[in-house]
């Protein structure tokens, strides 16, 4: 309703006590949510429209992200994390209206199971290099009616890039579904296992790919590899509502193990037998495993989380 009345007995006022009406109130119409998708198999994410600016994340091929602004040729994006950050345009596809589906929300989809699938030109790994690469957890649209010489099908599934470009994956790289099915989640044991698959990759603030990780990025990304969406920053994850915390003596493998001085800056998962997982930069600079009773990880350690659907069963 717009403005605000008074209701008053129209016979009880002569014309001159008659109230003047209530002034209109202009309401705003809600803002356009505009929305894109990324480009490119991995994007840094900075702290303003600036390449020399510190990255704050990354944007992952495919991700259907909000556009929060524009400027100087980079645009602020939310990606589904809800994570903001600049990237430059030319890394976006807008998409011009609420009309067009976004990408791979519909369909037949192709996930990338691989910590990085190489995406070609041809069905051949031979023939050209990789015209592309997809990173854990990116969903393919998957061309239907493709049509592959018999040999080739059974390794081979032809899928459409967000540019709308054609590419073929290995079926070996990727899991098919349907982009509307429902998940389930992953177990305790399938969180350790994704998690081990990033041993010994590189250290990298803001990253979130098997080019490089920090620790929270890693943590969210082998939770989403697993159908668990978690938040990005290790403070925001400790405070998470849907956590519940765990004690010392109850981990159970897959739960998120956080450390700090005065505050929290550092999180981990527990593998079992009194170790966990963690892109760091202790000692060596890459994703490694350790003991929580390392002197270094005792003194900083500031309790355990365990998301709902991450219980081992």
């Amino acid at each position: 309703m717009i403005g605000t009345f008074l209701l008053t007995a129209w016979w009880a006022l002569s014309p001159a006590q008659t109230p003047a009406p209530a002034a209109r109130t202009t309401v705003a119409a809600p803002a356009v949510r505009r929305e894109a998708v990324i480009l490119s198999a991995v994007e840094n994410m900075y702290s303003g429209p600036d390449p020399a600016k510190d990255v704050v994340s990354q944007a992952l091929l495919g991700q259907v992200v909000v556009i929060l602004d524009e400027k100087d040729g980079f645009a602020r994006i939310e990606t589904p994390d809800h994570y903001p950050g600049w990237i430059p345009l030319a890394a976006l596809f807008p998409y011009a209206s609420q009309a067009p589906a976004r990408y791979a929300r519909r369909g037949t989809v192709a996930e990338v199971t691989a910590l990085m699938a190489n995406l070609y030109r041809e069905p051949s790994v031979t023939s050209a290099r990789p015209k592309a690469q997809a990173p854990l957890g990116t969903r393919l649209e998957v061309i239907d009616g493709a049509v592959l010489p018999e040999a080739a099908a059974k390794r081979w599934i032809g899928v459409r890039l967000p540019s709308g470009e054609g590419a073929y994956v290995q079926r070996g790289d990727v899991r098919i579904g349907d982009a509307a099915a429902a998940r389930a989640p992953g177990t305790g044991g399938d969180l350790v296992a994704t998690a081990r698959r990033f041993l010994g990759v590189p250290y990298l603030w803001g990253g979130m790919s098997f080019h490089g990780v920090d620790c929270s990025g890693l943590v969210s990304r082998v939770y989403a590899a697993n159908g668990i969406e978690l938040l990005r920053d290790a403070d925001i994850q400790f405070t998470d509502p849907r956590a519940r915390a765990v004690a010392r003596d109850a981990l159970q493998p897959g739960d998120l193990l956080f450390f700090g001085d005065k505050r929290i800056t550092h999180v981990g998962m527990y593998v079992a037998d009194g170790r966990f997982i963690s892109a760091t930069t202790y000692q060596t600079p890459a994703v490694r495993e350790d003991s929580l009773d390392d002197p270094y990880w005792a003194a900083l350690y500031r309790g355990a989380r365990r998301m709902p659907a991450a219980m081992s069963h």
